[in-house]
């Protein structure tokens, strides 16, 4: 992720949108975060209480796994906002623990609300379940076209090297450079999954 502050943008369009599904974000117990569009479908991803560390919904609200009167998991009551600074390390923890499964890398988040809506928003994007904001954009050289989805960029941008001419826009507007992730030094050029990293959008002309 880079460290960049962001530019001031206005998030409550998408949180109003998104407040009529109930979707959550998971860490689990070793520190990974999961996106679930429904409470039915986080509850079928754990098998015991603990293995899921923290649950939040989009307005930043923490929630615990709890057992009812049959043993069976349940959502927890709320807990109240989920503390922002451990919310902050935890997603940059688990981003440099895991650069292939989170790829899209945006600029730091200075609040709350910022780190909330990236992860529900990244996690999302990633794994091709966000709601259709609006779409995708991949400009090579200064030709633009509109992929379906993240894993169509991938495709798309495969084995082509280099990258600095190629810019990629996602459905909420947020700009990118592609960069390759090689695991190791001897990997060929072209091996390796590609990140995104949030570059500033260009100003406008006057």
């Amino acid at each position: 992720m880079t460290t960049t502050p962001r530019r001031t943008q206005d998030t409550s369009v998408v949180a109003a949108k998104a407040g009529a599904a109930r979707d959550f974000v998971a860490v689990d117990d070793g520190g990974d975060f999961s996106y679930h569009r429904s409470e039915q479908s986080l509850l079928a991803a754990f098998e015991y209480v603990a293995e899921a560390a923290c649950i939040i919904d989009r307005s930043g609200t923490a929630y615990r796994l709890a057992l009812d009167s049959n043993r069976r998991l349940i959502l927890g009551p709320p807990l109240g906002p989920v503390e922002f600074h451990w919310l902050r390390h935890a997603w940059l923890d688990a981003q440099n623990a895991h650069p292939e499964g989170h790829r899209l890398r945006r600029f730091y988040p200075l609040s709350r609300d910022e780190v909330v809506s990236d992860v529900f928003e990244t996690l999302a994007l990633e794994r091709g379940t966000a709601p259709a904001q609006g779409a995708w954009s991949l400009d090579i050289g200064g030709l633009a076209t509109h992929p379906s989805s993240m894993a169509d960029i991938d495709r798309r941008l495969g084995r082509r090297t280099p990258l600095e001419h190629v810019h990629v826009t996602d459905p909420f507007g947020h700009l990118y450079r592609p960069a390759r992730h090689r695991s190791h030094w001897y990997l060929l050029a072209t091996a390796g999954s590609i990140l995104y990293i949030e570059v500033p959008a260009p100003a406008a002309a006057d």
